[in-house]
């Protein structure tokens, strides 16, 4: 999966993007990934739906288990020029945890924070993070002030 903002373009697995072609499937049965993934099958790219366990325990692969976060290690991370001076840059904010079901099917496990911030927040499931803590590392105002 790529991104690309104001000021950064983003690949949270490079390697098995530009090099491997392979990604994982969340989403099995919606007809527009099928049509999606059948498209991008016929230029070589492979859709996996479950990971070796080798992979899964190894810290060091893409899709290892674990806690991520736009920006992370993992990423490719490119700055873009020139530099805009928009407002802050709450993206790398965002984070999840890559985990796999009993039969090593990949899962994404997050939830919106949402609310009195001004913008929303992707965080891990189970791994809350308080409001006043997000404020203060991302310098974040509440939306009410």
């Amino acid at each position: 999966m790529n991104l690309i903002t104001h000021n950064k373009a983003y690949s949270i697995f490079p390697r098995e993007t530009f090099e491997e072609r392979r990604s994982l499937i969340y989403v099995r049965d919606a007809e527009s990934a099928l049509k999606a993934r059948t498209k991008y099958e016929t230029r070589g790219w492979r859709f996996l739906t479950e990971i070796d366990t080798d992979e899964i325990q190894n810290s060091k692969t893409a899709f290892a288990e674990g806690l991520r976060y736009l920006g992370d290690s993992r990423c490719w991370t490119i700055p873009l020029h020139p530099e805009l001076d928009f407002s802050p840059k709450y993206w790398e904010a965002n984070s999840w945890i890559l985990r796999y079901d009993i039969s090593s099917h990949p899962m994404h496990m997050w939830e919106l924070l949402q609310g009195r911030l001004h913008f929303t927040y992707l965080l891990p499931v189970g791994l809350w993070l308080s409001v006043a803590f997000v404020q203060d590392k991302y310098k974040v105002r509440d939306a009410d002030q």
